[in-house]
Formats: C-alpha cells, sequence, structure tokens
C-alpha cells in the first residue's frame, strides 16, 4: 500500500510533461498519427528528437508508442548535414562530435518513414538568446489544487530579453531531485511477492532481486536467510519533474527587454523531493514567431480544455511539410531556438523550520518498500553529471 502523499506526488508527475516534450491528445478511432518533438538551440549537444504515435484521449492506455524511422536527418542553411542515430526506440540523437546549433543559422530535419513516407520540417532560425539574469525563491504556505494547505516554494526569474516586434519567449524549468527506498524490507507478516530466483528454479527471493540480496534458506521456508551478494541496485534513484506547459512571453505587443519576478513553477513540499535537494534549471528560448505561435496554439488548447485539437480553440498550426508518399497528417514541431539558462539548488537549510519537512516513515509498510524505480515516472539510477551530493 502506498502513502496519499506518494499518490498525491505521482500525480503532480504524471500531469507534468517534458519541457522538450509535447503531448498530443486527439481523439481518432483508429490509425493514430505521428507526433515529432525535437528542437536545436546554440547550447553544446547532443540534440533529440522523438517519434511516437499520438493517443487517443478515450483509450485505456496513458503512454505513447515509440515509432522508429528509416531515416531522420538534420540540415542547416549551409549544407551541412548529420544523420540522427536510434538510441532507443523512438529516440533519436546527434553525435557528441556532430552538428553545433549556431546564432542565425536556419535548421530542418527530414524524417524517412518505413512506409516511405518523407517529411520536412519548415525552416527555423537560431535567434539570439536573451539572459537569465537571477534565480530565485519564496517559501510559503498556500492551497493546492485539492484546496488543501501546502508548504511549498514559488520558483521565479528575473530575465533579459532583447526588444524587437519578431522576438518572442519561452520559459521552462526542470527540477531533478534524489531519493532513496528500501526494497531490502522484508515483513515475514506481509511478504511483497515471490520474485523468482533465475538459477534456483522454484524458489523465491522474498524481496526484490535488485536489492542485492539473496535468500539462501531451503525451498518453501517461509523464514528467509539472506546474503548479501552486491550493491543495491534499486534502492537510490534520481527523477525529474517540470512544468506542463511553457510560459510564454506577450503574443501581440512587442517583446519586453526585461522580465522581473517571472512565476515560473512551485515546488511543493515534499518528502520525496526534499529527503535530500533539489537542483532546479530555468532555461529562457528565443523563438522565431512562427515557432511561438504553435507553442502559443497548444498552451491554449491546455488551458482552455485540456486536450489538444479540438475546433473551439482553433487549429495547431502545421510545421512539416509532406514531400514524399501516401498523404497523411503529422503533428509536432522541430525548432530552432536561442537558449540561456540558470541553476540553482533549493535544500532542506532553505525551509524556515525543520519540522516542517514531511519525513518518510520507513518503518511502516508501503512507505518506500519498493524499488525506486517505482516510485516516479522517468526514474533513473544513473547520477546527473551536474548533481553535487
Amino acid at each position: 500500500m502506498i502513502s496519499t502523499k506518494h499518490i498525491s506526488i505521482i500525480s503532480i508527475l504524471l500531469l507534468a510533461s517534458c519541457i522538450d516534450r509535447i503531448n498530443f491528445d486527439i481523439n481518432l478511432p483508429y490509425d493514430l498519427p505521428i507526433a515529432i518533438d525535437g528542437h536545436i538551440t546554440n547550447l553544446p549537444g547532443p540534440y533529440q528528437v522523438t517519434i511516437s504515435r499520438s493517443f487517443d484521449t478515450q483509450s485505456t492506455e496513458y503512454l505513447r508508442t515509440p515509432v522508429s524511422a528509416k531515416q531522420i536527418i538534420l540540415m542547416d542553411d549551409l549544407g551541412n548535414h548529420e544523420e540522427l542515430t536510434e538510441v532507443k526506440a523512438g529516440l533519436y540523437e546527434t553525435s557528441a562530435t556532430g552538428m553545433k546549433g549556431r546564432i542565425g543559422g536556419v535548421y530542418k530535419i527530414r524524417i524517412e518513414l518505413f512506409d516511405d513516407r518523407i517529411y520536412e520540417s519548415l525552416p527555423d532560425t537560431i535567434l539570439t538568446p536573451g539572459t537569465v539574469d537571477t534565480l530565485y525563491h519564496d517559501f510559503n504556505l498556500k492551497l493546492d489544487q485539492a484546496g488543501v494547505e501546502q508548504y511549498g516554494f514559488d520558483l521565479k526569474a528575473n530575465s533579459t530579453g532583447n526588444t524587437g516586434s519578431e522576438t518572442r519567449y519561452m520559459w521552462n524549468m526542470t527540477a531533478t531531485f534524489k531519493s532513496i527506498t528500501h526494497p531490502e524490507k522484508y515483513d515475514p507478516d506481509k511478504p511483497q511477492g515471490c520474485y523468482p530466483i533465475p538459477e534456483e528454479f522454484g524458489k523465491c527471493n522474498l524481496v526484490p532481486l535488485c536489492t542485492g540480496l539473496r535468500n539462501t534458506a531451503p525451498r518453501n521456508s517461509r523464514i528467509p536467510i539472506f546474503k548479501d551478494v552486491g550493491p543495491c541496485e534499486c534502492c537510490t534513484c534520481w527523477y525529474k519533474l517540470t512544468n506542463n506547459a511553457p510560459i510564454l512571453s506577450d503574443a501581440l505587443l512587442a517583446a519586453k527587454a526585461n522580465y522581473n519576478a517571472l512565476l515560473i513553477y512551485r515546488i511543493p513540499l515534499d518528502q520525496w523531493m526534499f529527503m535530500f535537494k533539489v537542483h532546479t534549471e530555468v532555461t529562457q528560448s528565443t523563438l522565431t514567431l512562427n515557432s511561438f505561435r504553435f507553442f502559443k496554439s497548444i498552451t491554449e488548447q491546455k488551458n482552455a480544455i485540456g486536450s489538444l485539437f479540438q475546433p473551439i480553440t482553433g487549429k495547431i498550426p502545421n510545421t512539416f511539410i509532406q514531400i514524399a508518399g501516401t498523404a497523411t497528417p503529422i503533428n509536432g514541431i522541430f525548432y530552432a531556438a536561442g537558449v540561456d539558462s540558470k541553476s540553482m539548488y533549493i535544500t532542506r537549510d532553505d525551509v524556515p523550520k525543520q519540522s516542517l519537512i514531511p519525513e518518510v516513515n520507513f518503518n511502516i509498510r508501503g512507505n518506500g518498500w519498493f524499488s525506486c524505480l517505482e516510485l516516479f515516472p522517468d526514474a533513473t539510477m544513473t547520477k546527473p553529471a551536474f548533481w553535487v551530493d
């Protein structure tokens, strides 16, 4: 059994989409269209492109299905090109020594699917980036979406842009945190499961194999005898929390030179997120007008009814041109952006009273007696390069 707080934070994460990922919710009974999501910036790569099949909002399956392509090529206005490599199903990357985005450069991708359909994205330009000058937070008490009082940090930024009628900005946030679970805990009165030991047919380990513990007791014994055969591979994980919709500058007026006290995101004071600390990174992307219009329409759709491609709120701009194969729509965007970013840690010491920080009671079954990979979506046991313990 998982605690209420655990369920609450999982709900937050499920509603949050990656800052460079677009969720396409469409109501089609069959042959759901392909969704493309990718970008290139002035920052070092590798740059990524994801391909998936959009999901039906009436379907019981939440996750979209990755789609592989025959070939994806990144091209610029100088004649340079690079074929992307599929690093896992539906996820393509440039190489570490491949093409680098440059300010003023014009970029597009060419996608060839296995059914011989070929698409090209509309060319997009990397504009001169603005600057994220300062990043700070305010600790306070507010009502959450359920109307319950919740302590948290309002993450805010001061940034500088470039004036001009064709300049628009988009801000996004990624919060990374570390948590530890204890899948090695065993309650003889409430065993977690069998967890068969591959090398010993018909024998249960009683705790997940990834704990590094092996049950050496005789077969069918209710009292395990655990032997430490290696390190726990599912006790410590890192997780990412992102804003579920980008923050956009004014849509109709010329962009301002300065944006002060811009509210980026509210980070809840949750026991899992603040088991240690939270690393926050805010990016400011300078967009062309065409890219801005795309994200503006996405945001309006999400804010209006929570589901995309509804006639009542307008049509999502088409950013791909089909140049071969049976005519079939494709959704998404590949865009170029001038990007600046700033990061900071929010630690337990930033909480005025330590007693306000919820703690995980590992003595109660259900409060972390499972693999850390099961705690939140997109968990990783790989320590991020920027993380400092």
